[in-house]
């Protein structure tokens, strides 16, 4: 496919920006546009419709306070990030010394399997300059919290 190898997403949960639909109803959809995938959708004579999505292999699920996620690849910056989601970020000075874009960033422990809700173990959080922070390798979620209601 094009862009990058996509796998099976499992998640009925997080459906994210840069997913892929792969098939509508079990009809392989993987290289079609978004009219045509709508026209596959729209055609469909039922009340249901599954959708099965490929999400970038090796890619971290970045959830943002608002409800959108995107699926991220190692080294992406998060102001790109926030700007993909159409996140409003203030910046002043693009270095991360005037600290007007921090937020709070929570995520799981690396070497377990946690599920995005955080059931099964220990959360963390710290704090990310979306003008210069990145997205680390091994994580396969992170949610950037509110700025004025999440982290302390």
């Amino acid at each position: 496919s094009r862009g990058g190898i996509i796998n099976d997403v499992e998640s009925e949960n997080f459906i994210c920006i840069r997913d892929k639909i792969m098939a509508v109803n079990d009809t392989p959809c993987p290289d079609k546009g978004f009219d045509d995938v709508i026209g596959l959708i729209s055609s469909i004579e039922s009340d249901k419709v599954t959708l099965e999505l490929g999400r970038i292999e090796g890619s971290t699920v970045v959830n943002y306070y608002d409800g959108i996620c995107i699926s991220a690849k190692a080294g992406e910056a998060y102001g790109f990030l926030a700007e993909k989601c159409a996140i409003g970020i203030d910046y002043e000075c693009r270095t991360g010394n005037c600290q007007t874009c921090v937020r709070w960033l929570e995520f799981p422990d690396k070497e377990r399997d946690l599920s995005p809700d955080g059931g099964g173990g220990s959360l963390y959080e710290r704090t990310i300059f979306n003008c210069v922070g990145r997205v680390p390798r091994g994580y396969q979620w992170l949610h950037v919290l509110d700025p004025y209601g999440g982290g302390g």
